[in-house]
């Protein structure tokens, strides 16, 4: 497609190859369409149905794989879970241990500042004057006064005693709870050592079994190998000494000695065997070629009437070929004049017809014309 114009831009020149485009595959589509050979009706059913596999497959596809990543995502949860669980139950272990340590060790009364605090102290101080002979009373008989500590020295000695008492215990008790642990980490390490040991025994075992059974399948094998070559040899042996049999059998036969009466067969006596039949004697040539031309002249006659006989059947072969072409040249005249008949008769009957549609047309209004009908099929939309 060109276009007359005395200058084209890009644009005229991209237009150009759509409509050209367009219209080739216009004209492809009528040759598609108005093709009755060729024209689909309805649905293409083997596309759609090819496009149903593939869609069911790539569901089934998609289906295999979201179940894959949604057994790993279990079996991830599952041991997030039981990773949370064991981390929660250690915890758990500790803060009781660290509680039933409190409650133990760091309670109140076992504050070193416990006396300043206590709640009980008066209830637990002696009074100010015990009696009248008290000792602790001055020479004007004056009270005590409230505040005065009159046994410090006393009870800083049995509060350091008491004190290194309860460092001491806690010391002992700071080396049970070692010596438990310890205990318990070297309970847990024999343990560990005895499961090692047992998996090493597990694997000695297992390489020992296997080392057995490959050596005992190396020395079936080579007691097989060894059995093949004692058997080809032996193999080999016999067949020497046959073929060196079969040799000598050949070398001292009938047939190599060329002895002409082994010839001779043993339930016919006017028959020969032929591998070890070494020829005629003169007598035997001689009736040999009589009997030969008595067979050339057998054969000649049989073959002079067969040639007499051919020649009769193509004769009456040629005679049934004229015969029957004749009445097929008849057959077909009958069958020429039966058609024109037929022609002449449905020539009449168009006109009849013809005539009869165009009355039919006069007397109707809203007739329909040859025009109505060539405006169909003129493109494929």
């Amino acid at each position: 497609m060109t276009l007359k114009m005395a200058l084209c831009t890009q644009d005229d020149l991209s237009e150009a190859i759509k409509l050209q485009k367009r219209e080739q595959y216009e004209e492809e589509r009528k040759k598609r369409i108005f093709n009755a050979k060729q024209r689909l009706f309805g649905l293409d059913l083997d596309t759609l149905e090819r496009q149903i596999r593939e869609k069911k497959k790539q569901e089934s596809e998609k289906l295999e794989c979201d179940k894959r990543f949604e057994e790993q995502e279990q079996l991830q949860k599952r041991l997030i879970t039981a990773k949370e669980k064991e981390l929660e139950k250690e915890k758990r272990i500790v803060d009781s241990d660290l509680n039933f340590y409190r409650c133990r060790y760091q309670r109140k009364d076992q504050r070193r500042e416990f006396d300043l605090n206590d709640p009980n102290f008066l209830k637990k101080s002696t009074p100010v004057r015990i009696a009248d002979a008290d000792l602790t009373l001055g020479v004007s008989s004056a009270q005590i006064f409230y505040g005065e500590d009159l046994n410090k020295s006393d009870r800083q000695v049995r509060q350091r005693e008491q004190q290194r008492a309860w460092l001491d215990q806690q010391v002992m008790e700071r080396k049970q709870a070692e010596e438990a642990r310890r205990k318990a980490d070297n309970v847990y390490m024999e343990s560990i050592w005895c499961r090692d040991k047992h998996l090493e025994d597990m694997a000695k075992s297992d390489h020992r079994m296997r080392h057995q059974i490959i050596h005992k399948i190396r020395q079936f094998n080579i007691n097989l190998a060894k059995q093949k070559q004692e058997n080809r040899l032996r193999n080999k042996q016999e067949t020497y000494e046959d073929d060196m049999a079969e040799i000598y059998n050949m070398l001292s036969s009938d047939m190599l000695t060329e002895n002409p009466d082994v010839a001779q067969s043993r339930t016919n006596p006017n028959k020969k065997i032929a591998f070890m039949y070494r020829g005629m004697t003169a007598d035997e040539l001689r009736d040999f070629r009589k009997g030969q031309e008595q067979q050339l002249a057998d054969t000649l006659q049989r073959k002079t009437e067969a040639q007499l006989m051919d020649k009769q059947w193509e004769q009456y072969a040629i005679n049934m070929d004229r015969t029957l072409m004749h009445k097929q040249i008849d057959m077909d005249r009958k069958h020429k004049q039966q058609l024109d008949d037929l022609v002449r008769d449905n020539a009449k009957l168009a006109i009849e017809q013809d005539q009869q549609r165009k009355d039919s047309l006069e007397k109707l209004s809203n007739a329909v014309y040859d025009d109505f009908y060539d405006q169909f099929n003129k493109t494929s939309r």
